[in-house]
């Protein structure tokens, strides 16, 4: 089977890109046509190579690979970070990026990646471009890229009501009664929309706080939002949700 997506792995140690070139050798459709170790020879590279999809630390000589990004004049590949900074703008980066993947890296999880971004691959947006538009606005305005089966749906945080679970998929309910089904975990999207006043009150619910009307009592109790919809609360989250509410 002949390759067909162009792979640049931008890695400072040199373990770490032989330790991800070997997790690669599985897709026949990837090839590794470079590798930079710090931004000039990215950059360098990018414009050589034309790559499809990136591999990048985030701290990196000479900087982050997010400043880097913000530098280039094209974003024409679609990104997925390797870092060890789990603390590092986690949020910012995985409202587009294909994924975001902690050091050390899981096999079964770079996997779940490059399946993400063979999925997408006929997608029309620029899923990077759009993620350093989101690092450029205010987080009153900060919008999000669902990817879709037919591309990309930018909504607007505020508009997401709740999520919920369904194995690797998780749909977004937003006002007005529109859902969009995405291939994110719901602990991906967690991580995302948790700075937002977000709160995840059962293993398949995640609930924005802004949009609870009423709590039921019970085992673990109920919240009703806005949209009309029942949410059970898990009865080992009960008293951090009924803390995180009082405050909010």
């Amino acid at each position: 089977m002949s390759k067909s997506y162009r792979v640049l792995i931008v890695e400072d140690e040199f373990r770490a890109r032989e330790e991800l070139k070997v997790l690669l050798a599985g897709f026949p459709e990837l090839e590794v046509v470079g590798e930079a170790a710090d931004l000039v020879q990215a950059d360098r590279l990018c414009k050589g190579l034309r790559p499809d999809l990136v591999f990048c630390d985030v701290m990196l000589p000479g900087g982050t690979s997010f400043d880097w990004l913000i530098r280039l004049e094209k974003v024409d590949f679609d990104l997925i970070f390797t870092t060890s900074h789990q603390e590092f703008a986690i949020q910012a980066f995985r409202l587009a990026a294909v994924d975001y993947l902690l050091k050390p890296l899981d096999k079964k999880e770079v996997e779940d990646a490059v399946r993400r971004f063979l999925d997408r691959k006929t997608d029309q947006g620029k899923p990077v471009q759009q993620l350093i538009q989101n690092l450029q606005l205010p987080r009153e305005r900060s919008k999000m890229a669902l990817p879709t089966m037919s591309g990309l749906q930018f909504v607007e945080i505020r508009e997401i009501t709740r999520c919920e679970s369904d194995n690797t998929y998780t749909t977004f309910f937003l006002k007005g009664k529109q859902k969009v089904l995405v291939s994110k975990t719901l602990k991906e999207v967690e991580t995302i929309l948790e700075p937002y006043g977000f709160y995840r009150v059962h293993n398949s619910h995640l609930i924005n706080l802004d949009e609870v009307t009423e709590y039921l009592k019970g085992e673990g109790g109920q919240v009703k939002l806005s949209d009309g919809s029942t949410v059970d609360v898990s009865r080992r989250r009960k008293e951090e949700f009924l803390e995180r509410v009082r405050s909010f």
